[in-house]
């Protein structure tokens, strides 16, 4: 009788989903009036302001759909909505939504923010312990030769003062163009990691593609009261690989840890852990911090390719970044 009451509530849940995926997936053939008719108005647009068409529709879409996300069940759904590129037979035009949580990764603006006070230096106290693992243990994975001047190097970009923590770790002071206050993208730190190479000469550091940084970590606000890591997240894993004492860990790659009841445990270093990194499930009533979900809206046509990846706040219902579109 239980395992049947599982089954249904399964099969509910996925009809569920599924339900909510064809109205999206209504709304996106609707509100971008894919018909041979109002084609040939949109034709007459020239391609830019076509694609801020779409965007400007699909934007209303998560702004809608967003709206009634009030519990981590709602928003696991809301992200298994995620649309593949969908083709339009009589015009060609391929469109698309992929989304995706980014409270899964550790925001490493508000992390080296947060090692600021301590000038980066780890052994200060447990605190600083905990703040410099994720780090550590990142880079130590690619056997990089000097990871206490990188960390530097970072630390240098966040600040905005002239006093550099390493030799010759303050690279704006060389490089008036360098950006100073957060690292804001991946092509931002790519620079930092050059720097590094050419005092360092470490080819190690090549390694790092953005892909597998981001993998990790994401380039939020450097605000650690607005931050959050959802335990919950379904690609949490790799997070938790870098914050988790070793005894917690599970060897047994196969098994699933539920973080948020590990979290719940009367332990001092995980709720240290938790503190720090504000670690819990999505709250519809915790105002202070953003939920940001990762939106990638695909545009194609039969002769170009294009792409625009935005950061859209469930809370505060508004983007929060946009990347550079992408076109080919």
């Amino acid at each position: 009788m239980k395992v049947a009451l599982e089954f249904m509530k399964k099969a509910i849940v996925l009809m569920m989903t599924l339900g909510f995926i064809s109205i999206i997936t209504a709304l996106v053939i609707y509100t971008l009036s894919i018909s041979q008719k109002s084609f040939n108005v949109v034709a007459g647009i020239d391609a830019q302001n076509q694609f801020s068409l779409i965007f400007k529709d699909f934007t209303k879409i998560i702004k809608t759909n967003t709206k009634d996300i009030n519990n981590s069940d709602a928003l696991e759904m809301f992200l298994s909505m995620s649309i593949p590129p969908l083709k339009e037979s009589k015009t060609g035009l391929e469109v698309g939504l992929l989304v995706d949580s980014k409270m899964s990764k550790i925001n490493l603006n508000a992390l080296l923010f947060s090692l600021l006070p301590s000038e980066g230096n780890c052994d200060l106290n447990e605190t600083t312990d905990l703040l410099c693992r994720p780090l550590n243990r990142f880079f130590e994975s690619y056997d990089l030769r000097d990871k206490i001047l990188l960390e530097q190097l970072m630390l240098d970009t966040v600040d905005k003062d002239d006093i550099e923590l390493g030799n010759m770790t303050e690279i704006a002071s060389e490089d008036i163009d360098f950006a100073q206050g957060k690292i804001y993208n991946y092509n931002h730190l790519k620079k930092i990691f050059d720097r590094y190479y050419s005092l360092t000469s470490d080819k190690n550091i090549l390694r790092i593609s953005q892909e597998k940084f981001e993998d990790y970590f994401y380039f939020g606000d450097t605000n650690q009261s607005r931050q959050m890591i959802d335990c919950k997240a379904l690609d949490v894993d790799n997070a938790m690989k870098l914050l988790l004492p070793a005894s917690a860990m599970v060897s047994d790659t196969s098994e699933s840890t539920d973080y948020c009841t590990l979290f719940s445990q009367n332990d001092p270093e995980l709720q240290e852990i938790k503190k720090l990194f504000r670690i819990k499930q999505f709250d519809s009533n915790d105002t202070k911090s953003k939920y940001l979900i990762k939106c990638n809206l695909i545009l194609n046509t039969d002769t170009v390719d294009r792409s625009l990846v935005f950061d859209y706040d469930i809370k505060n219902k508004r983007i929060d970044s946009i990347e550079k579109p992408i076109f080919e």
